[in-house]
């Protein structure tokens, strides 16, 4: 199974690296994966500061970028839907 790296960067600032990485099995489910943990970052009081510019870069075994996903604070489209903020 392939292994997958998330990289949070706050800006063009590393900010923690991925030393460990996560197996998936497709691109998509490392998609997926990173969609939840950015719901994790956004609830946290520092990282989702509405200063900082967070997002994850996502690399693959052999180190090329496969992804890169914003984290945002606020309410997702979703959470919007079920009247669910993130700030509070």
């Amino acid at each position: 199974m392939p292994r997958y790296y998330f990289n949070l960067y706050q800006g063009s600032q590393l900010i923690s690296e991925d030393d460990t990485g996560y197996d998936c099995p497709s691109d998509e489910a490392a998609r997926q994966f990173a969609r939840m943990n950015r719901g994790f970052v956004a609830l946290d009081p520092i990282l989702s500061s509405p200063s900082g510019k967070y997002h994850f870069v996502v690399l693959n075994e052999d180190g090329q970028n496969i992804f890169t996903m914003p984290i945002s604070r606020g309410v997702t489209p979703a959470a919007a839907s079920l009247g669910i903020s993130l700030l509070s």
